[in-house]
């Protein structure tokens, strides 16, 4: 069974890989081109969106954990942060019908810091994560408290959900800090 899934896991990356490169080898790139600075290579690897169709918002991605957590302290927003790879079908279906949902990505982009982690390039970050599986969700409070996660493929209700209980308990831990702040004081 385990042979199976690796030889289809290779099949389609392999099959991605020759879609890529034949799709690039057909757009022409203009000689007028602005070649980037470094600075805005890595502001685009930081930050990229998932496009579910042209019309639908679609997530705004952070690829770096430490740039999301930074953005989380500043902002009080918890961090929704997804472990996939390119292989993973599952991976794959959960941001095509899940996270492309127009709603779920405005409820995302609104409410968390979207961190997006490859699970074989974030190989550190995934193991203190304590990824079993592929897909999963882990929603850390800006403080790394875990507020909520989602392993593997769920439908958008049930995803949805998720979220919103995670930011039910994120104001819930808000609520108990702020009263044990009021009592220290006493």
């Amino acid at each position: 069974m385990d042979r199976r899934i690796i030889r289809w896991g290779l099949s389609g990356v392999l099959l991605a890989t020759v879609a890529v490169g034949a799709t690039a080898a057909i757009k022409p790139v203009p000689a007028s081109a602005n070649k980037p600075t470094l600075a805005s290579r890595k502001a685009e690897q930081n930050t990229q969106t998932t496009q579910a169709s042209p019309n639908a918002p679609s997530v705004k991605w952070i690829y770096d954990l430490k740039t999301a957590h930074e953005q989380s302290l500043a902002t009080g927003k918890p961090m929704l942060i997804v472990c996939g790879g390119p292989w993973c079908v599952y991976c794959r279906k959960l941001e095509k019908e899940v996270l492309g949902h127009p709603t779920i990505a405005r409820y995302i982009n609104k409410t968390f810091i979207a961190v997006h982690l490859d699970s074989e390039k974030d190989q550190k970050a995934v193991q203190i994560l304590e990824v079993k599986s592929l897909p999963t969700t882990v929603i850390l409070s800006p403080n790394a408290d875990l507020l909520g996660s989602v392993e593997g493929y769920v439908k958008a209700r049930d995803y949805a959900l998720v979220l919103k209980q995670s930011i039910d308990f994120q104001k819930t831990l808000r609520g108990d800090k702020a009263v044990a702040l009021r009592n220290s004081g006493k």
